[in-house]
């Protein structure tokens, strides 16, 4: 039997390993936690990785890493081989965690780490992005600018050991994003010429496709839980057992980068377009359709979103009618990856939480639908129905009400907050509403009004929502 320790026993207080730090982490976040890390750790135990990580904080996990120095537990639940798997893992990969806005020059001091070879993002999905008012000596903004940053101090100490950058935020190349992204921080700031020079020299990006649930902390009293686990634990996260992570890169990162030798789903590949393109477009697209409208209909959990019996049929027939219909490839491979998609939804041991899907939702919505309505519109001539009711769904749940947490950028929930004042719910005003936030190109990177129908189609959904609710409206669809 096992021994279950005293709940007043934290995690940190059991024996952890020490490894050189080489790997350098932009994010706490539970995905990184969950997957990044967890891989890391995957590797350092099977393979002899020997990684340590340096996390640069940008959450409020960073003061509970530091408090727990650095060790938390992943617990991964799911099928594999048709049974139902449970495990806990004991992550103590991460070595220090540095917070930049409380010391810049502590976070410019991890570019002269000697050991260093890796480096890891996961910033929000419209995190690589150029900020022209960053300034070279505070700190920036923007992930791509404090990595400048960084780059630089190590180039004008002339450390010249080679970077690996894998980048995880799910957008087109994103490898290829934020080295442009450096070079207009380099522009903008007037670096030194030598400074590119030694970026194509010593830096590689990788363009990299990341796939796993990580549901985060798991819904039921400490003390039950913790009992569970045998200690106490204010980082412990639940994900789900599938994960896969594909890395366009030279041939050579798969030496230094043992992944594969410690028996982990990970591709090593010179093109990730296919990957990319369903896993994006079928399970994040669906993440983020049924998200707002799933919350808006009192639900709670992707779970309980799937198996809804008028939601649930909704979020299929969207996939399988308005977004693989549109996509290239092997039709069943492509059904055969959603049927899959759709059984993960439905993992039992997994309480993914909307709420926490509905973070930054028009970046997502960007990366995730937009592509699909476009293409299911050059292909058919027509605006997908079921994808224009989602995107009324999201406006509606911007709307500011009370009971909705918005969380998302300043500048968007500002934006939302002024098209919805003095609101009157008519059609016309449901009509203006579509029209502002679907031209607003600061959004969408272009005028989605020039799109035939589309306002129709997303005012009528938006008006039916306020009148009849989620459910009855979709019964229509």
């Amino acid at each position: 039997m096992q021994t279950v320790h005293s709940l007043s026993r934290p995690i940190q207080d059991f024996a952890r390993n020490r490894y050189p730090v080489k790997i350098l982490q932009f994010g706490t976040d539970n995905f990184l936690l969950g997957f990044a890390d967890w891989i890391v750790q995957e590797a350092n135990d099977k393979a002899g990785f020997n990684a340590g990580i340096s996390v640069i904080q940008s959450t409020s996990n960073g003061d509970t890493l530091t408090i727990q120095e650095g060790v938390f537990t992943v617990i991964l639940k799911g099928i594999y081989e048709e049974e139902f798997v449970r495990k806990q893992y004991k992550i103590d990969a991460i070595q220090r965690v540095v917070n930049p806005s409380h010391s810049f020059l502590g976070f410019l001091d991890e570019a002269l780490n000697p050991d260093l070879q890796f480096i890891i993002s996961n910033s929000i999905e419209g995190g690589i992005v150029f900020t022209p008012t960053d300034e070279f000596n505070k700190l920036a903004s923007s992930f791509p600018g404090q990595l400048t940053q960084l780059l630089y101090h190590r180039f004008q100490n002339n450390l010249s050991n080679s970077l690996l950058i894998l980048p995880t935020e799910l957008i087109e190349q994103n490898g290829l994003a934020l080295k442009a992204c450096i070079k207009k921080y380099s522009e903008h700031w007037a670096l030194s010429p030598e400074f590119d020079t030694w970026v194509t020299k010593h830096v590689t990006f990788c363009n990299t496709l990341v796939d796993r649930i990580v549901s985060g902390v798991p819904h039921k009293p400490k003390e039950i839980f913790y009992t569970e686990l045998g200690y106490a634990d204010e980082l412990a996260l639940e994900g789900e057992w599938f994960y896969l992570w594909v890395i366009d890169g030279p041939r050579w990162i798969e030496e230094v980068l043992p992944f594969k030798k410690a028996g982990l789903n990970v591709i090593y590949t010179h093109d990730l377009t296919p990957y990319r393109l369903r896993k994006v477009r079928i399970l994040n697209g669906a993440h983020s359709c049924m998200a707002c409208v799933g919350y808006l209909a009192g639900l709670n959990t992707i779970r309980e979103t799937i198996e809804h019996p008028i939601i649930g049929n909704f979020v299929k027939r969207m996939i399988f009618d308005d977004i693989i219909s549109n996509l290239p490839g092997d039709l069943l491979e492509l059904e055969k990856f959603a049927e899959e998609v759709i059984i993960r939804f439905r993992n039992p041991a997994i309480d993914h939480q909307l709420i926490t899907i509905t973070h930054d939702s028009f970046s997502k919505f960007n990366i995730r639908v937009v592509p699909s309505l476009l293409a299911h519109v050059e292909k058919n001539g027509v605006v997908p129905e079921r994808i224009a009711f989602s995107i009324a769904a999201l406006f509606f749940f911007y709307r500011g009400a009370e009971d909705i947490a918005l969380n998302d950028r300043v500048d968007v929930i500002s934006f939302m907050k002024q098209v919805w004042k003095d609101a009157d719910y008519s059609f016309k005003c449901m009509e203006g509403i579509c029209k502002k936030v679907l031209s607003y190109q600061e959004l969408w990177g272009s005028d989605l009004t020039k799109v035939p129908h589309l306002v129709e189609r997303t005012a009528y959904y938006l008006h039916q929502i306020h009148q009849k609710g989620i459910i009855e409206s979709l019964k229509s669809l």
